[in-house]
């Protein structure tokens, strides 16, 4: 029987203490690069170095990794592709993704860009994605660790 014990109080071991509720930490974000490309390669290992928390997992965009996602074969070469649970982020909405992911400083200025219109950010975007391989070095230059790398 659940009777207060005398004095009408309940003991203490009856009480439940409250149960305390922490954020469930979200999913790794999969960035699908093109492997072929310098700047890619060396944008990759920039976000791999910050990569603290380890919420990016990078993989190429011809691979298994990019197949198991749902990428069509031979991957998507004019943009960086990230996956986010179910979502697909393409283009500057991928790179804001990134950033936030880093979490700081980097987290305000993908805030802030998300102020911009997107397609102005779309439109700088493809602007270096179109010169890439012109600024960037060779398209062997790789720069990205086999260990931040998925596959």
């Amino acid at each position: 029987s659940f009777l207060p014990a005398e004095g009408g109080r309940l003991p203490l071991s009856t009480i439940r203490r409250p149960v305390r509720l922490t954020r469930m930490p979200s999913a790794p974000l999969i960035v699908l690069i093109d492997g072929e490309c310098a700047l890619c390669n060396g944008s990759a290992a920039w976000f791999a170095r910050r990569n603290a928390a380890g919420r990016l997992i990078f993989a190429t965009n011809r691979g298994v990794v990019a197949r198991v996602a749902g990428e069509p074969p031979g991957g998507d070469p004019d943009t960086i592709v990230v996956w986010d649970g179910s979502r697909r982020l393409v283009r500057s909405q991928a790179v804001r993704a990134m950033l936030t992911s880093l979490g700081g400083g980097w987290a305000g200025l993908a805030f802030l860009a998300g102020g911009l219109p997107a397609a102005w950010l779309d439109f700088v975007y493809d602007q270096v994605a179109r010169r890439r391989h012109r600024f960037a070095g060779p398209a062997t230059c790789t720069r990205l660790s086999p260990y931040d790398l998925a596959e």
